[in-house]
């Protein structure tokens, strides 16, 4: 972080220009920015400084930029219709009110990633909504736990009516209430608060009807997820891992997050995982599941179920496992970082061009490196040029190659064992 200061300047330009935009700003101008007219910006101080802008809240588009691999569609998912198990409620305004007043809605993690996406101008225009008597769009939500329903469609909406009609609980107890602001056809109430309304407006508002569809209890979990998926039509969509991150909430996401947030790993992969969309806990927990987990027997080409088991086996982790998983997690992050240096976890070919990070190659090392001991992960630090030489002409071959975009089971193993068997000659031709 030594050279931030000097761009100093670029990034405060970056601000101001997402500052106008929403908050959001392509790759391509940051780049542009940074390195116009500088010498000596190299792409890991340049990920470190996307990191910052996208720790001060500003988005980053295009998003994800990593290399992962599809699942095997010839194993879906076994989608039984006796299991699925919703309902429709009507229920109006008042009552979401209510629930938000007493904190019963999970609002975490999605809600603390994504809720508030809109600007000011759409969730005033959503309640004006409400006072013009326009429908809403149905919402949908996870009720398995009557205290606590899981939001799967409606997330924006909800901040919104948390923002404006409910309020955000201040110190002393009280709640602060947002000013309209940019409302199209109601203007005289630009400026003023819910409470500041007319009684008719108030009025209208809270018996506005919804439509809410629950999901009940005793709809598996696997098909739990699926629903979220297929119903997920809002305007900032979650992803299948802020999908699992609020179903399967507990001591694994806690631990899943402090992971992707540890130096260790934010060097090892030279902050290019982003935490944008919670990307970074997805690796942390492709990590996780793949050390954890049998995978030659429990991976059946679905990569989404095979993580919800490993984040489910978290959830019920005692201290010594969260210390275990912790230090393996650390070992292995400084070891690729040791060996492998920028080039860990992606690919590369004989004149050390580089790809993104890659998903695949991120497991290979998860696991064959788990598998090592600190003297022989020594061992191949001591001789990484030769190492790295070798795991290229891997990469080359189209056997190899092929094997690493495929998410059949099939393609896993070999993958893993062809690394394993790279690993192993490597470390006897050493001795």
């Amino acid at each position: 972080m030594t050279n931030l200061p000097d761009i100093s300047d670029r990034i405060e330009e970056i601000k101001n220009f997402a500052k106008t935009n929403d908050n959001e700003i392509s790759l391509f101008i940051v780049q542009d920015i940074i390195k116009n007219k500088k010498t000596g910006i190299d792409e890991e101080l340049l990920n470190m400084v996307i990191y910052q802008l996208q720790e001060q809240g500003i988005k980053i588009l295009p998003l994800d930029m990593d290399e992962g691999y599809k699942a095997d569609l010839d194993e879906p998912d076994k989608f039984i219709p006796s299991d699925v198990n919703i309902t429709q409620a009507p229920t109006n305004i008042s009552n979401i009110m209510d629930r938000l007043e007493n904190r019963e809605f999970d609002l975490t993690p999605a809600f603390q990633r994504h809720g508030g996406l809109w600007n000011e101008e759409k969730q005033s225009q959503l309640i004006e909504s409400l006072m013009l008597k326009i429908p809403l769009p149905a919402f949908y939500f996870d009720a398995s736990k009557e205290d606590e329903w899981i939001v799967i469609d409606g997330l924006q909406r909800l901040t919104a009516f948390q923002n404006y009609l409910v309020g955000n609980r201040l110190e002393d107890g009280s709640r602060k209430k947002n000013h309209f602001k940019g409302m199209q056809y109601l203007t005289d109430f630009n400026g003023k608060t819910f409470d500041d309304l007319p009684r008719q407006y108030i009025r209208r508002i809270k018996e506005s009807s919804i439509v809410a569809y629950t999901v009940t209890q005793g709809t598996p979990d696997e098909v739990v997820f699926n629903i979220f998926q297929r119903i997920n039509t809002g305007g900032i969509q979650l992803n299948d891992q802020e999908i699992r991150q609020a179903l399967y909430s507990g001591k694994g996401t806690d631990l899943i997050k402090e992971l992707a947030t540890r130096t260790e790993f934010l060097d090892a992969t030279q902050f290019a995982v982003k935490s944008e969309r919670m990307l970074d806990r997805e690796y942390a927990l492709r990590f996780l599941s793949f050390t954890e987990l049998d995978y030659k027997k429990e991976y059946k080409g679905n990569i989404d179920n095979f993580l919800i088991k490993g984040l489910k086996k978290a959830n019920n982790f005692n201290d010594e496992d969260i210390a275990r998983v912790t230090e393996r997690f650390v070992r292995i992050m400084n070891a690729c970082k040791d060996i492998f240096g920028k080039y860990a976890f992606r690919k590369y070919n004989k004149d050390f061009r580089r790809g993104p990070i890659n998903k695949a190659i991120f497991e290979i090392w998860a696991i064959c490196f788990s598998e090592l001991d600190h003297k022989q992960l020594d061992k191949i630090k001591e001789h990484k040029d030769k190492f790295m030489a070798g795991f290229g002409e891997l990469l080359a071959s189209t056997e190899f190659s092929t094997a690493l975009k495929s998410g059949d089971q099939y393609s896993l193993i070999k993958r893993v064992e062809t690394c394993q068997k790279f690993v192993k000659e490597f470390l006897c031709l050493k001795n």
